[in-house]
């Protein structure tokens, strides 16, 4: 049972760590070409910052607890139990009809580069 607590705490870690340094690939438009890299970088870096502090307004929060994301998912692998499979429970936990505060991350994101006349092409 131990050996199952470390593995979930070590991919849930891992699931955090990874979605936390997610960021935006931009579209070489005309706006990514006229402000160049280093300037769109740093309104990526401003965008991501602004993002941050939204999620912890009170909107912001109420945005992110309306939703069930990552708290589900972790919900849904330590209820696995007995069971010896935990991508079981990890997918169990993921489907849900709310959006996890990465996703209201990403979309503020999003739109705070759309407001600034950025095209997000994907995040890595």
């Amino acid at each position: 049972m131990f050996k199952k607590r470390v593995v979930i705490f070590l991919l849930s870690f891992f699931v955090y760590a990874c979605a936390s340094h997610s960021r935006p690939t931009l579209y070489p438009n005309e706006v990514f070409k006229e402000k160049g890299p280093l300037v769109a970088r740093a309104d990526i870096d401003q965008c991501l910052k602004s993002a941050d502090e939204y999620l912890k307004s009170p909107e912001g929060k109420k945005v992110a607890n309306g939703s069930r994301g990552f708290g589900t998912m972790m919900g849904g692998a330590v209820s696995i139990g007995g069971s010896s499979n935990v991508g079981v429970g990890v997918g169990v936990g993921t489907h849900d009809n709310g959006m996890s505060s990465m996703d209201v991350k990403r979309s503020f994101v999003n739109q705070c580069l759309a407001n600034k006349g950025y095209q997000v092409l994907a995040w890595d």
